[in-house]
């Protein structure tokens, strides 16, 4: 008996000594494509997966003041890139996705030209100080030069993901967000979409950062591997993005 409970000790402890936890702060937009990833990850290894999401510029802020966030899934470059060159990470980061921005009222047949016709009077966005996609809907519409037509009838959310929600709920009329939130399985509205132009905007490239406290994380380290793996990409993929590799 001893020693049939010593090779059964044996058979897992190296599923035991390798399993753990990682913590990853996920920029809003590409909140439901992780989870997914997650599932597909927690799945095929003994590791646990923690989400924590937020926009891009509050997400790097916490992380600054210290957060025990070992990945973070940014909606930018830029934020992982200062955090490189802040020293907080175990290597430099990597382009995992570049967004697409849309116009989205809920209804179907949308196209460019009702952005600018009435009844369009509220025009939700995410906050473009925090937000890169609040920052790529300012940007197209000061280059379609509709700027002073929405001068008074912005509405800002704190994320991209609050901004979908004022479309969807009836507080705006239409929004400039991200094409996965209206793919997302918890769009029951439809989802046609004017896919803005992307000269009308800067990229939104968004990249991935291992902080440096995870430099050692067998976890850490084998969801950041799993981020390129094919699986991984053919999920992101699915929600509208094109993939680094594209």
């Amino acid at each position: 008996m001893r020693r049939l409970c010593a090779l059964v000790l044996l058979l897992i402890w190296p599923t035991l000594a390798l399993s753990g936890q990682v913590t990853v702060a996920v920029a809003t937009n590409i909140l439901e494509p992780a989870r997914r990833i997650a599932d597909a990850f927690e799945a095929a290894t003994e590791h646990e997966v923690r989400l924590i999401s937020g926009s891009t510029g509050n997400l790097f802020a916490q992380i600054r003041f210290g957060a025990p966030y070992d990945i973070f899934l940014a909606a930018d470059q830029l934020r992982p890139e200062l955090l490189f060159a802040e020293g907080r990470l175990a290597e430099p980061p990597r382009t995992y996705a570049r967004g697409r921005l849309v116009f989205w009222t809920g209804e179907a047949g949308v196209t460019q030209a009702d952005l600018a016709r009435p009844p369009l009077r509220r025009l939700a966005m995410a906050d473009p100080a925090v937000a890169p996609y609040g920052l790529a809907a300012r940007q197209t519409l000061d280059a379609l030069g509709l700027g002073p037509a929405f001068a008074d009838g912005i509405v800002l959310g704190e994320n991209v993901g609050q901004a979908f929600a004022f479309v969807a709920t009836g507080n705006a009329d239409g929004g400039l967000l991200a094409h996965s939130l209206i793919l997302s399985a918890n769009n029951r509205q439809s989802r046609d979409v004017w896919l803005v132009p992307q000269e009308l905007h800067d990229p939104i490239l968004q990249d991935g950062a291992l902080m440096q406290r995870a430099a050692t994380s067998p976890a850490a380290r084998a969801f950041w591997r799993y981020l390129w793996d094919e699986e991984a990409i053919a999920i992101i993929r699915s929600f509208g993005y094109e993939s680094a590799y594209d």
